[in-house]
Protein backbone atom coordinates (compact mmCIF):
# COMPACT_ATOMS: atom_id res chain seq x y z
CA UNK A 1 0.00 0.00 0.00
CA UNK A 2 2.67 2.37 1.17
CA UNK A 3 4.57 1.50 -2.43
CA UNK A 4 1.31 2.48 -4.00
CA UNK A 5 0.82 5.57 -2.64
CA UNK A 6 4.36 6.59 -3.69
CA UNK A 7 3.59 5.73 -6.72
CA UNK A 8 0.46 7.79 -7.23
CA UNK A 9 2.67 10.73 -5.62
CA UNK A 10 6.25 10.31 -8.23
CA UNK A 11 3.30 10.41 -11.28
CA UNK A 12 1.30 13.34 -9.10
CA UNK A 13 4.90 15.45 -9.23
CA UNK A 14 5.29 14.56 -12.93
CA UNK A 15 2.54 16.30 -14.06
CA UNK A 16 3.08 19.27 -11.58
CA UNK A 17 6.38 19.50 -13.06
CA UNK A 18 4.71 19.51 -16.75
CA UNK A 19 2.10 21.64 -15.74
CA UNK A 20 4.30 24.42 -14.10
CA UNK A 21 7.10 23.72 -16.30
CA UNK A 22 5.56 22.72 -19.94
CA UNK A 23 8.99 24.72 -21.66
CA UNK A 24 11.41 22.69 -20.15
CA UNK A 25 10.17 19.24 -22.44
CA UNK A 26 10.95 21.54 -25.34
CA UNK A 27 14.30 23.03 -24.56
CA UNK A 28 16.36 24.70 -27.53
CA UNK A 29 19.52 23.95 -28.46
CA UNK A 30 21.99 27.02 -29.04
CA UNK A 31 22.14 25.86 -32.38
CA UNK A 32 18.03 25.68 -32.89
CA UNK A 33 18.15 28.94 -31.28
CA UNK A 34 20.87 30.24 -33.74
CA UNK A 35 19.27 28.99 -36.44
CA UNK A 36 15.69 30.16 -35.57
CA UNK A 37 16.97 33.82 -35.37
CA UNK A 38 18.99 33.94 -38.66
CA UNK A 39 15.76 32.49 -40.36
CA UNK A 40 13.93 36.37 -39.05
CA UNK A 41 16.51 38.04 -39.57
CA UNK A 42 16.98 36.96 -43.63
CA UNK A 43 13.34 36.29 -44.10
CA UNK A 44 12.25 39.29 -46.27
CA UNK A 45 13.17 38.25 -50.25
CA UNK A 46 14.02 42.09 -50.61
CA UNK A 47 13.81 45.18 -49.11
CA UNK A 48 13.55 49.21 -49.55
CA UNK A 49 13.42 51.79 -47.05
CA UNK A 50 15.51 55.04 -46.02
CA UNK A 51 17.76 55.74 -43.24
CA UNK A 52 18.98 58.53 -40.81
CA UNK A 53 22.74 57.91 -39.60
CA UNK A 54 22.89 59.97 -36.61
CA UNK A 55 26.84 59.81 -35.55
CA UNK A 56 27.38 61.46 -31.88
CA UNK A 57 31.03 62.22 -30.16
CA UNK A 58 29.83 60.86 -26.42
CA UNK A 59 32.66 63.23 -25.03
CA UNK A 60 31.57 66.58 -26.93
CA UNK A 61 27.70 65.23 -27.60
CA UNK A 62 28.51 66.50 -31.02
CA UNK A 63 26.56 65.07 -33.77
CA UNK A 64 26.47 64.71 -37.85
CA UNK A 65 23.65 63.53 -39.76
CA UNK A 66 23.78 61.38 -42.86
CA UNK A 67 20.52 60.06 -44.91
CA UNK A 68 20.30 57.38 -47.50
CA UNK A 69 18.00 55.68 -49.64
CA UNK A 70 18.64 51.33 -49.47
CA UNK A 71 17.77 48.61 -51.98
CA UNK A 72 18.30 45.35 -50.70
CA UNK A 73 17.69 42.09 -52.41
CA UNK A 74 18.70 38.25 -50.76
CA UNK A 75 21.65 38.81 -48.24
CA UNK A 76 24.07 40.12 -50.59
CA UNK A 77 23.02 42.70 -52.66
CA UNK A 78 22.72 45.69 -51.14
CA UNK A 79 22.47 49.82 -53.34
CA UNK A 80 23.04 52.42 -50.70
CA UNK A 81 21.96 55.93 -52.78
CA UNK A 82 23.38 58.71 -50.34
CA UNK A 83 20.74 61.60 -50.26
CA UNK A 84 22.12 64.11 -47.23
CA UNK A 85 23.90 66.21 -46.82
CA UNK A 86 23.77 67.53 -50.02
CA UNK A 87 27.67 67.47 -50.14
CA UNK A 88 27.11 63.52 -50.58
CA UNK A 89 24.83 63.68 -53.41
CA UNK A 90 25.79 61.47 -56.00
CA UNK A 91 27.36 59.03 -54.32
CA UNK A 92 26.06 55.61 -54.14
CA UNK A 93 27.85 51.99 -53.27
CA UNK A 94 26.38 48.46 -54.85
CA UNK A 95 27.97 45.46 -52.70
CA UNK A 96 27.52 42.29 -54.34
CA UNK A 97 28.64 39.02 -52.93
CA UNK A 98 32.45 38.88 -54.17
CA UNK A 99 32.81 43.08 -54.77
CA UNK A 100 32.09 46.55 -53.50
CA UNK A 101 31.67 49.57 -55.30
CA UNK A 102 31.24 53.15 -55.18
CA UNK A 103 30.22 55.55 -57.35
CA UNK A 104 31.66 59.14 -57.37
CA UNK A 105 30.36 62.04 -59.09
CA UNK A 106 34.37 63.20 -59.83
CA UNK A 107 35.60 59.76 -61.34
CA UNK A 108 32.14 59.67 -63.48
CA UNK A 109 32.39 55.87 -63.12
CA UNK A 110 32.17 53.07 -60.73
CA UNK A 111 35.59 52.34 -59.14
CA UNK A 112 35.95 49.01 -57.30
CA UNK A 113 36.94 48.98 -53.38
CA UNK A 114 39.37 46.58 -53.32
CA UNK A 115 41.66 47.54 -49.93
CA UNK A 116 38.29 47.57 -47.36
CA UNK A 117 38.93 45.16 -44.56
CA UNK A 118 36.05 43.77 -43.42
CA UNK A 119 36.87 45.53 -39.76
CA UNK A 120 36.78 48.74 -41.26
CA UNK A 121 34.54 51.42 -40.44
CA UNK A 122 31.25 51.83 -42.12
CA UNK A 123 30.91 55.62 -43.58
CA UNK A 124 32.69 56.78 -40.67
CA UNK A 125 30.07 55.03 -38.19
CA UNK A 126 30.58 52.96 -35.08
CA UNK A 127 29.03 50.33 -37.72
CA UNK A 128 31.83 47.68 -39.01
CA UNK A 129 31.47 45.21 -42.38
CA UNK A 130 31.22 42.87 -39.85
CA UNK A 131 28.50 44.31 -37.89
CA UNK A 132 26.41 44.32 -40.84
CA UNK A 133 26.53 40.10 -41.86
CA UNK A 134 25.54 39.38 -45.51
CA UNK A 135 25.11 35.45 -44.72
CA UNK A 136 23.57 33.70 -41.53
CA UNK A 137 25.28 33.69 -38.34
CA UNK A 138 25.39 29.98 -38.04
CA UNK A 139 27.51 29.75 -40.92
CA UNK A 140 30.21 31.66 -39.51
CA UNK A 141 29.89 31.34 -35.34
CA UNK A 142 29.64 28.47 -32.51
CA UNK A 143 27.01 29.25 -30.68
CA UNK A 144 27.20 28.18 -27.05
CA UNK A 145 23.59 28.59 -24.54
CA UNK A 146 25.34 31.07 -22.07
CA UNK A 147 22.03 32.63 -19.65
CA UNK A 148 17.98 33.17 -20.10
CA UNK A 149 15.42 34.12 -18.50
CA UNK A 150 11.34 34.40 -18.69
CA UNK A 151 11.64 36.55 -22.30
CA UNK A 152 15.10 36.07 -23.59
CA UNK A 153 17.66 33.63 -24.30
CA UNK A 154 21.72 34.72 -24.12
CA UNK A 155 23.71 32.93 -26.94
CA UNK A 156 28.15 33.42 -26.70
CA UNK A 157 29.07 33.18 -30.33
CA UNK A 158 32.77 32.39 -31.14
CA UNK A 159 34.11 32.58 -34.64
CA UNK A 160 34.50 30.00 -36.93
CA UNK A 161 37.92 31.97 -38.71
CA UNK A 162 40.29 32.60 -36.52
CA UNK A 163 40.80 35.86 -38.48
CA UNK A 164 37.36 37.29 -37.29
CA UNK A 165 38.15 40.67 -35.83
CA UNK A 166 36.28 39.75 -32.37
CA UNK A 167 37.05 37.32 -29.89
CA UNK A 168 33.41 36.63 -29.20
CA UNK A 169 29.46 38.55 -29.50
CA UNK A 170 26.84 37.87 -26.81
CA UNK A 171 23.46 37.98 -28.63
CA UNK A 172 20.25 38.49 -26.05
CA UNK A 173 17.54 36.88 -28.48
CA UNK A 174 14.09 37.70 -27.88
CA UNK A 175 11.84 33.87 -27.10
CA UNK A 176 8.66 35.18 -28.22
CA UNK A 177 9.52 36.41 -31.34
CA UNK A 178 13.51 34.97 -32.57
CA UNK A 179 14.81 38.61 -33.60
CA UNK A 180 17.89 39.82 -31.11
CA UNK A 181 17.28 42.83 -28.74
CA UNK A 182 21.17 42.82 -28.31
CA UNK A 183 24.58 42.20 -29.75
CA UNK A 184 27.69 42.32 -27.13
CA UNK A 185 30.93 42.27 -29.11
CA UNK A 186 33.88 41.46 -27.07
CA UNK A 187 37.80 41.47 -28.21
CA UNK A 188 39.73 38.44 -28.49
CA UNK A 189 41.16 39.29 -24.59
CA UNK A 190 37.78 39.12 -23.68
CA UNK A 191 37.30 42.72 -23.08
CA UNK A 192 34.17 44.38 -23.87
CA UNK A 193 34.07 46.58 -26.90
CA UNK A 194 31.09 47.63 -28.12
CA UNK A 195 27.19 46.76 -27.71
CA UNK A 196 24.47 47.36 -30.12
CA UNK A 197 20.86 47.60 -29.29
CA UNK A 198 18.00 46.75 -31.59
CA UNK A 199 14.42 47.34 -32.27
CA UNK A 200 11.90 46.06 -34.02
CA UNK A 201 8.48 46.10 -35.46
CA UNK A 202 6.61 44.11 -37.82
CA UNK A 203 6.36 45.07 -41.76
CA UNK A 204 4.32 42.59 -43.56
CA UNK A 205 4.41 38.86 -42.58
CA UNK A 206 8.48 39.67 -41.32
CA UNK A 207 9.81 41.73 -37.76
CA UNK A 208 12.05 43.84 -38.94
CA UNK A 209 15.00 45.99 -37.50
CA UNK A 210 13.46 49.74 -37.77
CA UNK A 211 16.16 51.05 -35.13
CA UNK A 212 19.93 49.78 -34.52
CA UNK A 213 22.36 51.52 -31.73
CA UNK A 214 25.87 50.90 -31.66
CA UNK A 215 28.36 52.35 -29.17
CA UNK A 216 32.09 52.14 -29.35
CA UNK A 217 32.88 52.17 -25.58
CA UNK A 218 36.52 52.70 -26.44
CA UNK A 219 36.19 55.60 -28.52
CA UNK A 220 33.07 56.77 -26.93
CA UNK A 221 31.19 57.40 -29.94
CA UNK A 222 28.01 56.28 -30.63
CA UNK A 223 25.92 55.61 -34.25
CA UNK A 224 22.02 55.42 -34.36
CA UNK A 225 20.57 54.04 -37.63
CA UNK A 226 16.77 54.74 -37.84
CA UNK A 227 14.79 53.27 -41.20
CA UNK A 228 11.74 54.05 -42.56
CA UNK A 229 8.98 53.69 -45.18
CA UNK A 230 10.59 50.08 -45.18
CA UNK A 231 8.72 48.26 -47.44
CA UNK A 232 9.59 44.41 -48.13
CA UNK A 233 9.00 41.48 -51.08
CA UNK A 234 8.50 44.20 -53.54
CA UNK A 235 9.85 42.26 -56.41
CA UNK A 236 12.84 44.04 -56.95
CA UNK A 237 14.55 43.35 -59.98
CA UNK A 238 18.55 42.20 -60.63
CA UNK A 239 18.79 44.97 -62.67
CA UNK A 240 19.13 47.52 -59.59
CA UNK A 241 21.94 45.93 -58.65
CA UNK A 242 24.52 46.04 -61.90
CA UNK A 243 27.29 48.69 -62.60
CA UNK A 244 25.13 50.28 -65.00
CA UNK A 245 22.33 51.02 -63.09
CA UNK A 246 24.94 52.34 -59.96
CA UNK A 247 26.42 54.71 -62.45
CA UNK A 248 22.60 55.77 -63.66
CA UNK A 249 22.01 56.43 -60.17
CA UNK A 250 25.01 58.49 -59.15
CA UNK A 251 24.45 60.70 -62.72
CA UNK A 252 20.72 61.18 -61.37
CA UNK A 253 21.57 61.82 -58.18
CA UNK A 254 24.40 64.83 -59.49
CA UNK A 255 21.56 66.32 -61.68
CA UNK A 256 19.49 66.52 -58.76
CA UNK A 257 21.78 68.03 -56.66
CA UNK A 258 22.17 70.26 -59.49
CA UNK A 259 18.77 71.63 -60.14
CA UNK A 260 18.49 72.12 -56.26
CA UNK A 261 21.84 74.24 -56.33
CA UNK A 262 20.04 76.47 -58.82
CA UNK A 263 16.61 76.60 -57.53
CA UNK A 264 18.14 77.78 -54.26
CA UNK A 265 20.23 80.43 -56.58
CA UNK A 266 16.95 81.58 -58.01
CA UNK A 267 15.31 82.13 -54.69
CA UNK A 268 17.96 83.93 -52.73
CA UNK A 269 17.82 86.67 -55.90
CA UNK A 270 14.52 87.28 -55.33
Amino acid sequence: MERHNMKRTARFAVFLVLGLFPGRLHAQTAEQILASMDKVLFAPKDKVLNIEMKMTDLKTQKSKIKKAKIYQKGTDRKLFVYTYPPSDKGIATLSLPDALYIYLPMFKKPKRITNLAEGNSFNKSDFSLEDMPSKPYAESFVPMLSGEDASTWVLTLKPKDAKYNYGSLKVTVNKAHRYPEKIEYFDKKGTKIKEAVYHFRKVGPYWVSDKITMTDLKKKHRTTITMSDIRVDQGLSDSLFTLDHLTHTGVAQKAEKKAEKKAARSEDKK
